[in-house]
């Protein structure tokens, strides 16, 4: 298979974009969905079966930040299922082009539902320029309502055994983010957590802003995505870095703390993590699984379409702070071919192989 062909494959499989286009051009209640039980599951019916649907969440019900629409679109199979209740929900998290509505993450819901899940895209905007605004942890309203939805929906099509929470870029940053910042395993596990096992999975996310802002800065042609990186924390989008700008978070910005809260490396200093192992587990039950995964780009430039976006670290260093934390069973994958833009794509960058480490600790 030529080169061309290869990299064509790979964006389509993935169903995902970049982060962003950075600049370049490119509480958790459930209300008329069905209401939590017992078991994790919820009271309403079947959804329509072997075909997508598509749920649109005007204003997101006016959870802040911002005020655009979130959005869901689901797939279920049930000959997948052995005919019957799935064991597994997935709710995939959208990168920053915020395209679930749009259909762009159809192929990837399609493997999931082929593999038993109840697949379904979560995408907390609709617009891009709307998913650089905010600091991600201030996402965590948006995103847990969006999780009750997605059960909401999947309605009896779901067991509630098995909750799975993915994403890309975005899609892996603001749910780690809010994960953390609202412990959500302990304090929200009725809507975060499946009956009998969660899991996580990260593709390509970032884990520090902080470092990767200065990566950036080091980096040819990734100019735009600095200023994007930067100007989420609302002191400003320089294109260069500086520790003089009252941006960059080593010039001491004013919203610094907005930086930190967004820091999921457990022990970071710069900025300083206020998260501990706690806040990534939960109290009782089986362990949370996280799975990291790097896409690296290849030779490709980095900051363009083929290339890393998000550099190595941003997912290793998470890793190896998490490994060791009571309750949690983690892994970490590393893709140096596969570009951002493909990250997650089922066959060749990490996808079927996240679900088959998940397999392999019993789901």
């Amino acid at each position: 298979m030529r080169t061309g062909r290869f990299l064509a494959v790979l964006l389509v499989a993935a169903g995902c974009g970049g982060d962003d286009d950075g600049g370049a051009g490119d509480h958790a209640a459930i209300d008329a969905g069905g209401a939590i039980d017992a078991a994790g599951g919820t009271d309403a019916g079947l959804p329509p079966a072997d075909e997508f649907v598509p749920v649109d969440l005007a204003g997101c019900d006016g959870i802040g930040p911002g005020s655009e629409d979130c959005h869901l679109r689901l797939l279920w199979r049930p000959a997948a299922c052995g005919g019957g209740a799935c064991e597994r929900l997935v709710v995939y998290w959208s990168g920053g082009e915020q395209t679930c509505a749009t259909g762009n993450y159809d192929p990837l819901l399609e493997h999931y539902a082929d593999a038993g899940f109840v697949a379904v895209c979560g995408q907390v905007f609709t617009t891009s320029a709307e998913a650089g605004r905010y600091p991600y942890a201030d996402e965590l309203e948006r995103t847990a309502h969006l999780i009750a939805r997605a059960r909401a929906e999947a309605g009896a099509a779901w067991d509630g055994s098995h909750l799975l929470i993915a994403g890309v870029s975005h899609g892996a940053t603001a749910p780690a983010a809010a994960i953390a910042a609202g412990r959500v395993f302990r304090d929200d596990a009725a809507v975060w957590t499946g009956s009998q096992r969660t899991a996580v999975v990260l593709f390509d996310g970032i884990s520090n802003p902080a470092t990767l802002e200065e990566w950036t800065a080091v980096q040819d042609g990734c100019a735009s995505w600095h200023r994007r990186f930067v100007g989420r924390y609302g002191d400003g989008d320089p294109l260069a870095h500086s520790c003089s700008n009252g941006a960059c978070y080593c010039s001491d910005p004013p919203h610094a703390d907005d930086w930190a809260r967004d820091v999921t490396v457990i022990g970071a200093d710069t900025p300083p993590s206020p998260y501990g192992c706690d806040d990534f587990s939960a109290a009782t039950g089986e362990p949370i699984l996280y799975r990291y995964v790097s896409c690296g780009g290849g030779a490709a430039p980095p900051c363009g379409s083929l290339g890393t976006i998000i550099p190595d670290d941003q997912q290793s260093a998470p890793y190896e702070a998490i490994r060791g934390c009571d309750g949690i069973t983690a892994s970490y994958q590393d893709l140096p071919a596969c570009p951002h833009t493909a990250c997650g794509g089922w066959d060749v960058c990490g996808g079927a192989d996240a679900i088959a480490w998940l397999e392999d600790n019993g789901w």
